[in-house]
């Protein structure tokens, strides 16, 4: 409204807000009362009025403070030279104290703005290719953060929460380094799997070609280097434990991983081509896999029913025909309220 009272008001502006006045009487009556205003003196008449009031004002200093002295009366343009200088020394000063303070801080600055993330929710998975080439598979409730600036820098490093699968571009002059909570795994140009959820009671790495070496960071570190066809379980201490042997070093054992002879599918890979695998897992694990496969919340109730074991293969079946189809080994009732599964014996 004050726009269009002082002329400035574009045609889109005019046009927003007659269609906001036609929708609010009480703001029609502002804008009203606002048009009614008296319009601005003319410039000479506005400059004499500016001139004159200045001059009083010296006068009552003079006045006021007879042993300065204080000019009665300054040109206008005078007045608007000492305004201008003003304003350009304030610009100076403040863009020497923003260089001043870009130039003690320089990492912390850089370090905020280097980090780029991708994030998969429950329910979804993505593909994604890093800056240096390295092809990256997400899987459902997953995070990975990178320094896109990575070919610039002596090593390439990401930080995993949730489950990947990484076909990384060889550099032997470059290191890459992927960093979980419970370990770390440096390669120079290799294909594997790493799956370390936070809410999991494992943290896994599959290795299917090359060689890795993975750091164990939960209690006494270890250095463990695995042969293609590998993975690597980490076993982390429940909540008990923690509590009562705080320094109680993670057990972990390393396994051979089978592909299908029919084919050639590795289960701890196959969620990359769209394929759902519960290899022998118990039914509260299943249960974990389903939430982030489908986006959905699975309540498990009784110890019995959370250890039952299943191994099944899906593809593009929906939650429900999933269900059904361990129905037919096991039984158990589900209901679904919303969003929300509720299973029980």
């Amino acid at each position: 409204m004050g726009r269009k009272v002082s002329g400035e008001a574009t045609m889109g502006e005019l046009r927003e807000l007659e269609a906001l006045l036609q929708k609010d009487p009480d703001l029609r009556y502002k804008s009203s009362v606002l048009s009614n205003w008296p319009q601005p003196a003319n410039s000479a008449e506005w400059d004499h009025r500016t001139e004159s009031a200045l001059d009083k004002h010296l006068e009552r200093m003079q006045e006021a403070f007879p042993q300065e002295e204080l000019p009665v009366k300054k040109e206008r343009r005078n007045f608007r030279k000492l305004v201008s200088l003003l304003s350009v020394l304030v610009v100076i000063l403040g863009g020497y104290c923003i260089y001043l303070v870009i130039n003690k801080y320089p990492q912390k600055d850089s370090s905020k703005t280097a980090m780029a993330a991708i994030y998969t929710r429950d329910g979804s998975r993505s593909r994604a290719q890093l800056p240096d080439g390295t092809e990256v598979w997400l899987n459902g409730g997953s995070r990975l953060t990178y320094n896109p600036d990575m070919n610039n820098l002596g090593a390439r490093e990401v930080t995993l929460e949730g489950e990947a699968f990484f076909d990384v571009a060889k550099n032997a002059t470059k290191p890459f380094s992927i960093h979980t909570s419970k370990m770390d795994i440096r390669v120079l140009g290799t294909s594997f799997n790493v799956k370390a959820y936070t809410q999991d009671n494992t943290t896994e790495a599959t290795l299917i070609t090359g060689a890795v070496e993975v750091t164990l960071n939960d209690g006494e570190e270890k250095s463990v280097k695995l042969l293609p066809n590998q993975k690597i379980i980490l076993q982390h201490p429940t909540e008990n434990q923690s509590l009562t042997q705080p320094n109680l070093v993670a057990g972990y054992k390393i396994e051979n991983i089978h592909s299908n002879p029919q084919d050639s599918m590795v289960a701890e890979t196959a969620w990359c081509d769209n394929y759902l695998v519960f290899d022998n897992d118990n039914f509260e694990d299943i249960a974990l896999k389903m939430e982030r496969w489908y986006g959905i919340k699975v309540h498990l109730s009784g110890n019995k029913l959370k250890n039952y074991h299943f191994t099944a293969t899906f593809k593009n079946e929906s939650f429900s025909e999933v269900l059904e189809a361990l129905k037919v080994t096991t039984s158990f009732r589900c209901r679904i309220v919303s969003n929300e599964v509720f299973i029980t014996q």
